[in-house]
């Protein structure tokens, strides 16, 4: 019997995945504008804060990376694959 390789692609941030992080902040920033934050989390304010601030950096971070990936950048990491 011949043995067959598939190929699987993978999406780990797709529409949903995003969705979901979204949903999750503004949840947050519900509970903050209704000065509810001790009834959704055990974290103290500063740690909110700090963790917050650690997500709007990444989130940064990570917006200036896929902005100045140019097409000739992306183009030269693919290849064929037979």
């Amino acid at each position: 019997m011949a043995q067959t390789h598939q190929s699987q692609l993978q999406l780990l941030y797709n529409d949903a995945r995003l969705a979901t992080l979204f949903q999750a902040l503004d949840e947050l920033h519900t509970a903050a504008s209704d000065g509810d934050v001790h009834v959704v989390t055990t974290l103290t304010r500063d740690e909110m804060v700090g963790w917050l601030r650690d997500l709007v950096y990444t989130a940064e971070e990570t917006i200036a990376e896929i902005e100045k990936e140019t097409p000739k950048n992306l183009a030269s990491r693919l290849r064929l694959v037979k």
